[in-house]
C-alpha cells in the first residue's frame, strides 16, 4: 500500500497505521507538542508551526528503532534466525541491537572507531556484536563481507521503505 510522486513509493497512510500497530508495545508513543518561540517565527514565518516529536523518549532514545523493527518485522523465520547486520556511529547501531533483542535474534553492527565510547557500550549491553573499523566506508564495506559470509540480513540505517 503505497503512493507514487516521481517514482518513488511513499506509504499511505493506512499502511502507516498499520505499521504502527504491528510495532506494538516495541516503541513508545512519544508526545507530540508545538514548539513556540520568538526566534524560531522570526526565521520561519508566522503562519509556519513547528511541531516537536519527542523521540528522546523512545527506548532507544531516537526514532530509529520504528525503522529497525519494520524491516526486521518483514523477515521469514530463516532470515531472522540468522540475524541482522548493519552500520551506524549510534542510533541504528542501539536501535539493531535492541530490536535484536525484543525479537530474539542476533545483530552484529559495524561502527567507525570514532563512534561515541558510551553508545557502542549501549550496543554491546543490548547483545549486538561491535566491530569497529576505520571510517564510514571501511564500515559499509565491512558489512557487505559479513552479509556474504554469515548470510545476515542488511538493515540499511536510513534507506528504503520501511527504514524511512
Amino acid at each position: 500500500m503505497t503512493d507514487q510522486h516521481d517514482g518513488v513509493e511513499f506509504p499511505t497512510v493506512d499502511a502507516i497505521r498499520a505499521n504502527r500497530a504491528r510495532l506494538g508495545d516495541r516503541v513508545i508513543t512519544t508526545s507530540v507538542r508545538l514548539l513556540v518561540d520568538d526566534a524560531l517565527a522570526r526565521a520561519v514565518g508566522d503562519t509556519t508551526r513547528v511541531w516537536l516529536k519527542e523521540e528522546l523518549f523512545q527506548r532507544t532514545g531516537s526514532f530509529k528503532p520504528r525503522g529497525a523493527l519494520s524491516v526486521m518485522l518483514d523477515l521469514d523465520a530463516d532470515a531472522l534466525s540468522r540475524g541482522v547486520v548493519g552500520v551506524s556511529a549510534g542510533n541504528h547501531a542501539i536501535s539493531l541491537g535492541y530490536s535484536a533483542r525484543v525479537l530474539g535474534t542476533t545483530a552484529t553492527v559495524v561502527m567507525p572507531k570514532t563512534a561515541n565510547a558510551f553508545r557502542v557500550q549501549l550496543c554491546r549491553e543490548l547483545g549486538a556484536t561491535v566491530e569497529l573499523v576505520e571510517n564510514v566506508h571501511a564500515a559499509f564495506a565491512r558489512v557487505k563481507e559479513i552479509e556474504a559470509s554469515e548470510r545476515r540480513t542488511f538493515v540499511h540505517p536510513y534507506e528504503g521503505p520501511k527504514t524511512a
